[in-house]
């Protein structure tokens, strides 16, 4: 059971209700609609970390992963192994990050795993790994984990406060595989713009 209740239908205001509508029916959703004022400029910044950064999505799901981890995050875990998933990503890499175990991933991978996990526990990353992230992934990209992250520790603390429950089926998890090599980013795109 939340620890804050979630808002009937009645209870929203027209502009939630639309933007409710508009997304996947997650309970995380229907919780940011208790405070109406933030709910879109909350869901657009999660979309357009989600669908229009050019930070590699792989990249971005291991950071993500790792600020779960740290914020002991079932929810936000669990939303975003679905995300993997639907972006093809081995399960191998998918249980390394979640389960954090960094020295599992590759070279790369590790280095964002360990960034999005120093970010969540000490609120910013030493400056030798955040120099070899701007080395690697250049300034706009590196700008974009940092947002990514810092997004994913605040709805962690959302989450986690609010009591937000997993819902019965992922919503992330509903959409049909597609083929083709870019069938984990259409299905990924496809979940995040129901």
């Amino acid at each position: 059971m939340s620890r804050i209740p979630y808002p009937d239908d009645e209870q929203l205001t027209p502009e939630a209700k639309q933007v409710i509508d508009a997304l996947p029916p997650l309970n995380l959703v229907r919780m940011f609609a208790n405070a109406p004022s933030a709910l879109r400029p909350i869901t657009e910044l999660g979309r357009a970390i989600l669908l229009e950064s050019e930070l590699d999505h792989r990249l971005r799901e291991i950071a993500i992963l790792a600020v779960a981890h740290t914020s002991d995050s079932a929810y936000e875990r669990l939303q975003h192994e679905n995300i993997c998933r639907m972006l093809e990503m081995d399960e191998q890499e998918i249980r390394a990050a979640a389960d954090g175990r960094p020295d599992e991933l590759d070279d790369q991978a590790a280095l964002v795993w360990k960034f999005g996990s120093q970010i969540a526990r000490d609120v910013r990353a030493d400056e030798d790994l955040t120099a070899s992230l701007l080395e690697q992934l250049g300034q706009r990209q590196t700008t974009e984990l940092v947002v990514a992250c810092a997004y994913y520790c605040a709805i962690a603390r959302v989450i986690e406060t609010c009591g937000v429950e997993m819902e019965e089926v992922a919503a992330t998890a509903g959409s049909t595989p597609t083929t083709g090599p870019a069938g984990g980013e259409r299905r990924m795109r496809a979940a995040a713009l129901q």
